[in-house]
């Protein structure tokens, strides 16, 4: 049998302003079928995802968080800024 292989992103979410935030986001998004885990993070407005590429597209993701209140604004950079901007992230 072979091995699932997971994918694993964080995304940047604007919205959040506590802690409640972080575990709505974190269980709307683990609640998905092929979500292996998701952590949100308010210091960093993101969310980290790990999860089965063939279960579970970003647009799955984008409508769940949209679907709760929340911006899905898309991959977080590796160098840290927001992507489009010269803004350095927090």
């Amino acid at each position: 049998m072979e091995a699932v292989k997971t994918k694993k992103e964080s995304y940047l979410i604007e919205g959040m302003t506590c802690a409640g935030c972080e575990r709505t986001i974190s269980k709307v998004i683990g609640s998905i079928d092929g979500v292996q885990h998701a952590k949100a993070d308010l210091s960093s407005a993101s969310v980290s995802v790990e999860y089965d590429p063939h279960k579970v597209t970003i647009d799955n993701i984008k409508a769940a968080v949209n679907k709760v209140g929340y911006k899905f604004v898309g991959e977080r950079p590796a160098y840290g800024q927001r992507e489009g901007s010269d803004e350095a992230i927090a």
